[in-house]
């Protein structure tokens, strides 16, 4: 029963990361993601359901349109792959508790679309901020009901979330009017106090370092790839990576360091 559950949660992921991709491309071209229909974006031809299965279509179609023959980007098969992979390794740490999954499993899935969007347009929509913030509230009164967390407990989150996201708007205007520009961006900001919402004080802090710690690793990245690149750099993703390994292993992280102290 182990490998048949691991097996519906990676096409799930296939399935759920096409969409993703799919919702961050279109919120990024401003078309409409619930009632658009998909559509090649050499030919404009409207996509048939053959043609939608994940990794499997771009596969039997050899990367390219069925309509123009034109080469389909690699990036749809990559990206619907490692959210698969995402979900499993999620699944892997968080199968003994199916709430506690299903709520990581849409926080990252949010965080890998707002991840998407970012990187293409250096925005993180409010949308998907508010999705996020939506499901977070949702989760929190199941688990309220179900015993799995007291009001205390949640005051403290939300207490996290506000002084996080206030600290860090604190520190993007220092630091712009040291540097004499957009240091940290508003959807970066808002991004921070979501996550405090869903991380609490401690692995709070453990995503601040990460986040930084991976921004400046993937700048360095990009300076070596795309040396003529613009100095405006997308923080999400970053935060995104940092957030899903905080999720793993926070709390291993923070009792070890507890344990030094």
């Amino acid at each position: 029963m182990e490998l048949y559950y691991t097996i519906c949660v990676a096409l799930f992921g296939l399935l759920f990361g096409s969409f993703l991709n799919c919702m961050a491309m279109r919120i990024v071209r401003n078309e409409d993601f619930v009632t658009g229909r998909s559509h090649c974006m050499s030919c404009y031809h409207q996509l048939e359901a053959i043609d939608l299965i994940p990794v499997f279509s771009y596969v039997i179609s050899g990367g390219k349109c069925r309509y123009c023959k034109q080469k389909i980007s690699i990036r749809y098969p990559l990206t619907e792959m490692a959210f698969m992979v995402l979900s499993v390794v999620l699944y892997i740490f968080m199968k003994r508790d199916p709430v506690l999954f299903a709520e990581s499993w849409i926080l990252v899935g949010l965080l890998f679309a707002m991840a998407i969007t970012d990187i293409e347009s250096l925005e993180i929509p409010n949308l998907l901020i508010l999705s996020a913030a939506v499901s977070w509230v949702i989760f929190s009164v199941i688990k309220i009901i179900t015993g799995r967390i007291d009001l205390y407990t949640l005051g403290i989150r939300i207490l996290t979330g506000l002084i996080f996201g206030a600290l860090m708007l604190i520190m993007s205007i220092l630091v712009d009017k040291l540097i004499g520009r957009e240091s940290l961006g508003g959807g970066d900001i808002k991004l921070f106090a979501l996550l405090g919402l869903y991380m609490g004080p401690v692995r709070s802090y453990e995503l601040l370092i990460l986040s930084c710690v991976l921004g400046i690793v993937f700048a360095l990245i990009r300076k070596k790839l795309m040396p003529g690149s613009s100095k405006e750099f997308p923080l999400g993703p970053a935060i995104a990576v940092a957030a899903y390994i905080v999720l793993l292993f926070g709390d291993l992280v923070a009792a070890w360091y507890f344990k030094l102290i």
